[in-house]
């Protein structure tokens, strides 16, 4: 986040000194807060509804996805659970997901592992979305991609030189002696670490199954293709939010809905830095300034990601009725 408005400010100076205006009047930061405080209330508290409509959707989905293995959850309980788990990812990355089967698993009762694994699931049918999402928008809006591939070819460069170094090496390396010991090793296996990994393991694995034997395939496929048309509707509407984006139509929404919700995948707390970095360069392709696209980020990161789901997060904290002690306790029992 720190490299994006640092290159983003000296930019948006330079603009300013193009239209003649002082350097003292020329703050980014300033400008964010202005572009914040003139945007349209109605249309942001319409993106945080749909944000809300999707996580309906997900809770239902994740109670079709834990009753073929034996998991009865209420939808309330699902609900605030999804809504802990996001408001943990702001502080660390991915630690969300623990949270979210550790909170479900402590106030239904049930088993940690075979939580965590209709999440994994959960998860991993979201990066098939998205792939699907990303060919869509190939085909729907292939020059803009290739304009964007073709003025940052360095990222291939360094991606390339990544691979191509000693600490990736080192990595792989690294990663296939863990598997072998892992997977190979009896003493390993039979060690109180072996035994809890891979009974960890077959809880997920069961959990993953659990897709198999789901009622009404029907509304499950409905509400996973829901839950991804509302995040695409969130930036579309977002747009309107937004004077210099509000002219942008259906194709510049699906790109820059496809390009942050790869920022919002990446590491990062909630996306923060990579989402906006991503978006930034979405915008560009539709003719949207950097100082803009920067300010569209942020009018739609801090709505949803910060002020939308820090209010759910309290929200679900009070509504499970779970203290940060019993949380924590519960995870320290899966070794987390």
């Amino acid at each position: 986040m720190y490299f994006v408005y640092i290159n983003q400010s000296e930019a948006y100076k330079q603009e300013c000194l193009l239209k003649g205006i002082a350097e003292k009047d020329c703050s980014l930061i300033k400008k964010v807060y202005s572009d914040f405080l003139h945007s349209n209330l109605f249309y942001l508290l319409g993106v945080i509804f749909l944000f809300f409509l999707s996580n309906i959707s997900r809770a239902i989905r994740w109670q079709m996805m834990m009753k073929p293995i034996g998991i009865k959850a209420k939808f309330k309980t699902a609900f605030h659970s999804i809504m802990l788990g996001y408001f943990a990812n702001l502080g660390i990355p991915r630690i969300g997901e623990f949270v979210r089967a550790g909170a479900l698993a402590k106030k239904e009762n049930v088993k940690f592992d075979k939580v965590m694994g209709t999440i994994v699931l959960d998860r991993l049918l979201d990066v098939f979305s998205l792939m699907l999402v990303f060919l869509i928008t190939i085909i729907i809006s292939s020059g803009q991609i290739l304009n964007f591939i073709s003025s940052n070819s360095n990222l291939a460069d360094k991606i390339n030189n990544f691979i191509n170094s000693n600490i990736f090496r080192i990595i792989v390396v690294t990663g296939v002696v863990a598997l072998i010991i892992f997977f190979k090793s009896k003493r390993f296996k039979n060690s109180f670490i072996g035994k809890k990994s891979f009974n960890f393991l077959k809880g997920i694995a069961e959990g993953i199954k659990s897709i198999k034997s789901v009622e009404k395939p029907g509304w499950f496929i409905f509400h996973s293709i829901f839950i991804w048309f509302m995040y695409f509707m969130m930036n579309y509407v977002g747009f309107k939010a937004f004077a210099p984006t509000a002219s942008l139509g259906l194709k510049a929404a699906i790109t820059v809905f496809t390009f942050g919700s790869l920022g919002i995948v990446i590491p990062s707390p909630g996306g923060m830095g990579t989402y906006h970095f991503l978006v930034i360069e979405a915008l560009k392709l539709y003719g949207v300034n950097g100082s803009d696209g920067f300010s569209y980020a942020n009018i739609i990161f801090f709505s949803v990601q910060i002020i939308g789901i820090i209010a759910f997060g309290i929200l679900a904290l009070f509504s499970l009725n779970i203290s940060t002690k019993k949380l924590s306790d519960e995870l320290q029992k899966q070794n987390i």
